[in-house]
């Protein structure tokens, strides 16, 4: 399926704030992701790490603070953000000041994804009590052979003991914080998937999401890679033009959320506002070739496969699904 045209315009409109028009997504991202560290404690297959080509310096206070500024002056524009990219976000220390910024200044939603290894209990009284609205667990297994072919470098059983006890602390402390527990779905564990959900059912609230994702090919970027599914729409335009912006440590703004090194750089924030970032010639010159159906002019768009299908197709289909849930 090719669309382009107004019709592309008003797939992405309804992917992405189906009650506003077209245009208002071109003000300023919807969706905000911002790496504070580009480092990982684990070493996952369906992962990109031994690729890395960026330093590993976290973010300083200083471009946190003239990211964290603009945003709030646009926080009736920000749906939601996500302080994570690449690398695991509880190894930044100042994590939980920094959801509390956020938070302070109106953002109405900010999320993690972490691979909840180290989530102790102090952290997660720290990040409960900062105001965090979303927490993605990645958890990939409740066998531990298969968990730790996966996560590599983790231990099933700190792993699986550190997420119940942040659930029953949420609980116990009666904060609105939601657990998003994910499974990124490959080879090794495929058939887990009925288990698993159950198991997470009886152990989460109902305002709480169990979800898988397929494995992706980040945007043909990961070696070995074994597809499991087929891609969804593969020719559609890319929703994350229109509404995503991901800030790396240093402040440099790449092409997406699958374009780790920066190959197709956007610019940075230290010398351009997001706002400048997200209207610039170079973005709409993008946007553009994915309205006329030329996506494949960019070699990360050509065969990039995010958008596999799920158990939450009919959500995918129908309402907007932002990119931070699909990170593996």
């Amino acid at each position: 399926m090719t669309i382009s045209g107004e019709a592309a315009q008003e797939y992405l409109r309804r992917r992405i704030s189906r009650d506003e028009e077209y245009a208002a997504l071109l003000r300023f991202p919807r969706f905000l992701e911002i790496e504070t560290v580009n480092v990982c404690n684990a070493r996952c297959p369906m992962c990109t790490i031994d690729d890395w080509e960026r330093g590993a310096k976290p973010m300083t206070d200083e471009l946190f603070a003239k990211i964290a500024a603009e945003t709030v002056e646009n926080a009736r524009e920000v749906k939601r953000v996500s302080l994570y990219r690449d690398g695991e976000p509880l190894i930044d220390k100042k994590l939980p000041s920094r959801v509390a910024t956020l938070k302070a200044g109106g953002i109405r939603s900010v999320a993690i994804s972490t691979n909840v290894s180290l989530l102790t209990e102090a952290k997660a009284r720290e990040l409960l009590e900062a105001g965090l609205d979303i927490i993605i667990m990645s958890i990939d297994s409740l066998d531990k052979q298969t968990f730790e072919s996966i996560r590599v470098r983790l231990i099933f059983e700190e792993v699986l003991e550190n997420a119940l006890r942040f659930i029953e602390l949420r609980d116990r402390m009666g904060v609105p914080t939601r657990v998003w527990m994910r499974m990124i779905r490959q080879e090794s564990n495929q058939n887990e998937w009925l288990e698993y959900e159950r198991f997470w059912q009886s152990r989460l609230s109902s305002h709480d999401r169990i979800y898988y994702h397929n494995i992706f090919n980040w945007g043909g970027q990961l070696r070995g890679f074994k597809p499991i599914a087929k891609s969804y729409e593969p020719n559609l335009p890319c929703v994350a033009l229109w509404s995503l912006l991901v800030i790396f440590c240093n402040g440099d703004v790449p092409l997406c959320n699958v374009d780790y090194n920066n190959k197709y750089p956007t610019g940075n924030v230290r010398t351009s506002s997001i706002t400048e970032l997200w209207r610039s010639k170079v973005m709409e010159e993008r946007r553009q070739l994915h309205l006329t159906g030329r996506k494949a002019c960019i070699s990360l768009c050509e065969n990039c496969n995010v958008w596999d299908e799920s158990p939450d197709m009919e959500r995918v289909a129908t309402g907007y699904v932002s990119p931070v849930e699909v990170r593996a």
